[in-house]
């Protein structure tokens, strides 16, 4: 048996027997002198062949699997790209829908890349050494499979970051465009690749801003941290008596605006707002019947938890204080360190100060295209609660 592998501790085993994709650095008995991102056959302290996984010594997750099976991992990439493109051609009418996930990491089965596909053009965020080693694998299995203008790398995170590697950005194949014109359920969106936030999109949110759509007809709504307003004109387009959206990027705003008119939705209809939401919400204009709360993450890494609580019970309380009777409060968030359950107890922490009666009518949806591994729970990072408030 070669020398060429990382060996576990005895009774360490379990995890990878179960299928799950992460191996800790305290499971590991010894491991070979390589280089960062470097491929190795994972085995049980009784010599059992468990996994090959890609490795980087340094971080807490040491190693990420690829394969439970002693395969060539060419043979492995090839067979979750091919499993991950027929899964989403189930789910997608492309006349309607031609903006979707592709690859979701764990997901997936490749753990550290996220493809997203929007129409001809492929975005890729590559997060660690190991799958930054295996990206021209990657590109060569995109062009083989599927139709596309372009291949986009936009690689900036802190897990990048973590794993020692500088941002990346740029074309990986072919012409790339730096703004693409998609389709989501029919309402069309400009989506800025490469200014705009993630991949351009948050594509995450989109089974509940069907949702949103579904309840809109003749309300007021407030999209708070709007970006581009995807939930904005879907609430819209669900017959929406005016909208209000906030954030404080002007780029957002503009093609918020962009987005409006593409949807041959008139102007007056939807108020776009440079402003601070916090700012916003200590003298609001007007109340509203469905208030959209989907702000960016506040808790980073583990260390921010305790502030980052802090702030989603003072947002949610201060948009609470405001709301109509006989209302809708969509509140959400992304923040990995806190789980659902932490998150339901700071919003009803939230109601308790604001004085209101709230119930939960429906939790966030996932979407289809965001698969998270059954055996690696810790993939599901967004989590939303639909609360109706009286």
């Amino acid at each position: 048996m070669s020398d060429q592998k990382v060996t576990l501790k005895p009774g360490k085993e379990k995890a990878l027997r179960n299928r799950h994709p992460w191996i800790f650095s305290g499971a590991v008995d010894s491991m070979p002198a390589f280089e960062n991102g470097e491929i190795l056959p994972v085995y049980s302290a009784s010599g059992e062949f468990l996994a090959k996984a890609y490795f980087h010594p340094e971080n807490s997750i040491c190693g990420r699997v690829l394969t439970f099976i002693d395969e060539p991992i060419e043979n492995a990439i090839d067979q979750r790209i091919t499993e991950a493109i027929a899964l989403r051609e189930r789910m997608f009418d492309r006349e309607k829908t031609n903006c979707f996930r592709l690859i979701n990491a764990e997901g997936d089965g490749l753990p550290g890349l996220i493809i997203d596909i929007y129409d001809d053009l492929a975005v890729v965020q590559i997060n660690t050494h190991g799958m930054h080693r295996l990206k021209p694998l990657i590109v060569e299995k995109l062009k083989a499979k599927l139709k596309l203008r372009g291949i986009f790398e936009k690689s900036h995170s802190a897990a990048r970051r973590q794993e020692g590697l500088s941002d990346s950005l740029g074309s990986l194949y072919g012409e790339c465009p730096k703004e693409m014109l998609v389709k989501e359920n029919s309402v069309l969106f400009l989506v800025a690749i490469e200014e705009g936030q993630k991949t351009g999109f948050f594509l995450d949110q989109r089974e509940m801003r069907q949702l949103i759509y579904r309840l809109s007809k003749s309300k007021r709504v407030l999209n708070c941290f709007s970006y581009t307003g995807g939930f904005s004109l879907f609430a819209l387009k669900g017959g929406a008596e005016f909208v209000t959206s906030i954030d404080n990027s002007e780029g957002a705003c503009r093609y918020a605006m962009e987005n409006t008119l593409l949807n041959h939705i008139p102007l007056s209809q939807h108020e776009v707002i440079k402003a601070d939401v916090f700012d916003y919400l200590k003298s609001p204009k007007q109340p509203f019947d469905i208030v959209i709360l989907d702000p960016p993450a506040f808790a980073k890494k583990r260390q921010d938890v305790n502030a980052a609580c802090h702030g989603y019970k003072e947002i949610n309380r201060r948009i609470l204080e405001i709301m109509s009777p006989d209302s809708y409060l969509l509140t959400c968030s992304c923040s990995h360190f806190i789980d659902e359950d932490l998150f339901q107890q700071v919003v009803f922490q939230a109601a308790i100060e604001a004085k209101r009666d709230a119930v939960i009518c429906s939790r966030h949806i996932q979407a289809a295209d965001h698969p998270v591994s059954l055996f690696h729970p810790e993939g599901k990072y967004l989590k939303g609660l639909l609360l109706h408030i009286s």
